[in-house]
């Protein structure tokens, strides 16, 4: 995977009501998990001189999630990390995407939180727009 340093563009905590899971429990509940976002990028070209060319939009990129998973189901949790990341790679190809999912397992009272991560960067999802 390519890792690339930079400038870095975080959202944390992006709500998203959505229904996730495979247990019973699960199966037809909406759940709210929460999204953390780190958008490795380059403030050179615009916002170095306050200008909006090249922004990465955070306002832009958290609607445009919440909107991608509305009425959609999800198993796993990480199924779900990878689409949010070619999502943003869609608006951002030149972006390094890190998605962390947070979750409450319904099924699993005694744990707090659940969570996954990866990352993403335009040649992940080549092979996909062949």
């Amino acid at each position: 995977m390519n890792q690339r340093t930079g400038d870095t563009v975080y959202c944390n905590q992006l709500a998203l009501d959505i229904e996730i899971g495979f247990h019973e429990v699960e199966l037809g509940v909406q759940q709210t998990v929460l999204v953390d976002l780190e958008l490795t990028t380059n403030f050179g070209s615009g916002p170095a001189s306050d200008n909006f060319a090249g922004l990465v939009d955070y306002y832009v990129i958290s609607n445009h999630l919440t909107a991608h998973v509305a009425g959609r189901r999800y198993s796993l949790i990480e199924a779900l990390a990878v689409d949010l990341a070619r999502e943003i790679i869609k608006l951002h190809p030149e972006v390094t995407a890190r998605v962390r999912i947070v979750k409450q397992p319904l099924d699993m009272p005694r744990v707090r939180s659940v969570a996954v991560e990866c990352v993403r960067t335009a040649a992940d999802f080549a092979a996909e727009s062949r």
